[in-house]
Formats: structure tokens, C-alpha cells, sequence
């Protein structure tokens, strides 16, 4: 795999195309809003786990978002009955509704 392009820059098209500002990612990733803009900046280069957040809520591939030339879309994942009618029903809710089922979920997980 060759490296083409930035992070940072990745970061910031995948927001832009998700309509996410940086408040919201950093509100759905739980990374500190301070350390999301040094992402964005280029200044830090996030670590593998939070990298893997990132790209989880932006729904791109992880080596696509550290600027590798790969698929930008993550390879489809196996989900069971259970998962797949819990994502069909948070598709159809409206942002609160997702931002309260998040929050929602980490509270019960601890």
C-alpha cells in the first residue's frame, strides 16, 4: 500500500461529505474537541484505536482515512439479524434521536 495523500485532508472530506462539523465527531467519537482540531491541522496523527473511531463514524475505510490508496468504502461486514434491525432503526432516526441513542449506549456500557 502507498500512502497519497494526508490524513488530515482525508479527515476533512469525510466530515464535509457526512455534514459533520467538528463538534459532532468529536461528540460521537468521544475525542477531545482540542485533539480533533490538531487532527485536522495536521499538527498529531491520531493512534490506531481512535483512527478506527474516526473512521467508523464516517463510514470509510481506516487506511483510506490515513491516506493510503485503498477502497474508500470499508469492505462489507457480516452483521447478525440483531445488528442489522438495530442499524436499520438508527438510520431512521432524526440527529437527536442518534446523538441520544449514543450517548445512551456508552452510558450502559460504563
Amino acid at each position: 500500500m502507498e500512502k497519497i495523500a494526508y490524513f488530515s485532508e482525508r479527515l476533512k472530506s469525510a466530515m464535509a461529505e457526512n455534514g459533520l462539523s467538528a463538534a459532532d465527531v468529536s461528540r460521537l467519537t468521544g475525542i477531545d474537541r482540542s485533539l480533533l482540531s490538531k487532527y485536522l491541522k495536521g499538527v498529531k496523527h491520531p493512534k490506531v484505536d481512535r483512527l478506527r473511531r474516526l473512521a467508523n463514524v464516517l463510514y470509510v475505510n481506516v487506511d483510506w482515512l490515513d491516506g493510503y490508496d485503498v477502497p474508500k468504502t470499508p469492505a462489507p461486514m457480516q452483521l447478525s439479524p440483531l445488528e442489522n434491525d438495530i442499524i436499520v432503526n438508527f438510520r431512521g432516526c432524526n440527529d437527536a434521536e442518534k446523538f441520544a441513542i449514543i450517548e445512551f449506549v456508552k452510558k450502559i456500557r460504563g
